[in-house]
């Protein structure tokens, strides 16, 4: 049975997609079979991190959900690895088709049985759009795992308790925070209480801020092809979790 992991933040440019696109790398650099879905269709990131030329040709996840193709058609092998990636979208087209006339949200649920099964995996993570929306709550409900990557900025934070009032109300058992991005000389026993007192749980991983992941070049830089990389320990550490299924708490 394949471990469902939906990627969530509240305000943009925490650096969410650049850790589900790590976290997956990982998994499958362990031996697992991954896929990677890309929901975001106002702004897909996924295929980008990855490499992947966009290709109007090829099917997307947008695609799919206007009946255009199926979901299974859209997962694009990343070479040399047991890693799958299913773009969000390759145009305006399927875009504006949604915007105009929407879509069926069980599309989603659907997606993610249809890719769990023909490809075999061990794990597949959603990457969502930021904030709350129709496809995060579909997301975060058909999960057995929520990842809320955050930085330690207070407009990140006012949006934590809405996050955590959403897994509460789905029933999303297992919470993971991860405050990323954080500058050079900010001490941990400065930001993870206040991360803590925000959320009412427990920092999973605290990531750094590389400014070499911000630059020209961010989108190709992953941990696997630097095992020493700062953050490597703290996804790592993510992924671990994960797979535990263990329910993060603040000790009582």
């Amino acid at each position: 049975m394949a471990r469902v992991v939906t990627m969530h933040s509240y305000r943009g440019g925490t650096g969410k997609s650049s850790t589900a696109a790590n976290m997956a790398l990982l998994f499958a650099a362990g031996g697992l079979r991954v896929g990677v879905l890309d929901t975001d269709i106002q702004s897909p990131a996924v295929d980008a991190i990855f490499g992947l030329e966009p290709d109007p040709s090829m099917c997307t996840f947008a695609d799919y959900l206007v009946g255009r193709c199926e979901i299974e058609d859209a997962a694009r092998p990343v070479d040399g690895m047991d890693l799958f990636v299913v773009p969000s979208r390759a145009g305006l087209t399927a875009i504006n088709e949604i915007m105009t006339s929407g879509y069926d949200l069980g599309l989603l649920n659907e997606a993610v049985l249809r890719l769990t099964a023909s490809l075999a995996l061990d794990v597949l993570i959603m990457d969502t759009h930021t904030g709350i929306n129709t496809e995060t709550v579909t997301a975060v409900a058909g999960s057995d795992a929520m990842v809320i990557v955050t930085r330690a900025h207070r407009l990140d934070l006012a949006g934590a308790a809405e996050s955590v009032a959403l897994a509460d109300r789905l029933g999303c058992r297992q919470r993971i925070v991860v405050v990323n991005m954080v500058p050079e000389g900010i001490e941990d026993g400065d930001l993870v209480p206040r991360v803590e007192q925000a959320y009412g749980l427990p920092v999973a991983a605290v990531l750094p801020y590389v400014p070499a992941m911000a630059g020209p070049d961010g989108a190709h830089v992953f941990v696997t092809a630097d095992p020493g990389h700062a953050s490597a320990a703290g996804y790592h550490d993510i992924n671990a979790l994960v797979m535990s299924d263990t329910v993060c708490r603040l000790p009582s």
